[in-house]
């Protein structure tokens, strides 16, 4: 018997020798870098909101499918931008997923509601809605509001542990005052009060970003990523939540950064301005709101040609691989 006859033997009886494993190491699809122009998300949301009623979805949102993953944008993350029209509601429910909002376009009438408090969306805020938190979203404002949805899904379903619930009732009632969880986590906190979630739902309002961004770009920054600012969990100073990292970085005028490569995923929104990423042999050419992903591994650098900033919203996957010792960087020299 030669060792095919063995391994078809073998294969008859669901068994595989170590061997034939050994062959089959690093098969499948490799995550390629992908790049998805906003006149095509935004041309896909204006036929969705003409043609998709809320009462016949969830949530109105476009995913971003990269073609050489399985489902989704990453092997960890889901990606998609949501849009709610004005007088709507995303009825309440809640999963095992945690996930976050980026406001493209907002208001102050316009909110997520998390665990009966209500988190006002505006340009820029980035919201929270951790792990098992009820969540639902309404735009009391006249016009649409649209964000980037990121989940930490695609982890979740490897795993099998994709619980989730609908509430009892399209809405939640806002049971608890504007404002609260950024009292409770404040400079300075109350003793005897303590977050109802492992992780707290929270606001990172875009008024407060945005000057620390432009504090720092007098600052050395950092060599492979410009100014870059982490949304740190106010209870820890952890990551932004325990799977995933939200991340913003500024990108001063002619500023070309050093190449790395890092076994973490990262998907990116060009929130400000224009520039270059170079992922291995091809070059991303990123405008306003076009949204592109780095996979692990890929040696990448960024570049802004133009004369004005450019700032990159990103979600990257490193706190849970940093949690299973799977982390690794390295620089080019």
């Amino acid at each position: 018997m030669d060792i095919a006859d063995l391994d078809e033997q073998l294969a008859k009886k669901n068994l595989q020798g170590f061997w034939a494993m050994e062959r089959s190491f690093g098969g499948g699809l490799k995550p390629k870098p992908f790049l998805w122009k906003w006149e095509d998300i935004q041309e896909a949301l204006d036929l969705a909101s003409e043609h998709v009623p809320m009462d016949k979805t969830g949530r109105r949102a476009i995913v971003l499918r990269n073609p050489t993953v399985e489902q989704g944008i990453t092997d960890t993350l889901n990606v998609s931008i949501q849009l709610v029209k004005p007088g709507e509601v995303a009825k309440a429910h809640r999963h095992v997923a945690s996930a976050i909002r980026f406001i493209i376009q907002g208001a102050p009438q316009a909110c997520t509601i998390v665990e009966g408090e209500r988190f006002p969306m505006e340009e820029g805020d980035l919201v929270t809605t951790p792990n098992w938190t009820w969540h639902d979203h309404h735009n009391g404002s006249d016009k649409p509001a649209i964000w980037l949805d990121g989940l930490d899904a695609r982890l979740v379903r490897f795993l099998h542990v994709g619980f989730s619930e609908p509430y009892n009732h399209e809405r939640q009632v806002v049971e608890k005052p504007d404002g609260r969880m950024d009292k409770l986590l404040g400079y300075a906190r109350p003793s005897w009060m303590k977050s109802d979630t492992l992780t707290p739902p929270f606001r990172y309002r875009w008024t407060d970003v945005f000057p620390t961004l432009s504090a720092l770009k007098e600052s050395e920054g950092d060599p492979f990523d410009g100014v870059r600012l982490q949304y740190i969990d106010p209870t820890n100073g952890g990551p932004t939540l325990l799977t995933f990292s939200c991340e913003i970085q500024l990108l001063r005028p002619h500023e070309k950064l050093r190449p790395h490569r890092h076994t973490s995923s990262v998907v990116y929104q060009a929130f400000r301005g224009r520039g270059l990423t170079r992922v291995e042999e091809e070059t991303l050419s990123w405008e306003r709101k076009d949204v592109f992903t780095i996979p692990p591994w890929n040696w990448h650098s960024h570049e802004n040609p133009s004369d004005e900033d450019a700032i990159l919203f990103s979600i990257t996957d490193w706190p849970a691989l940093k949690a299973l010792g799977f982390y690794r960087e390295e620089a080019r020299s």
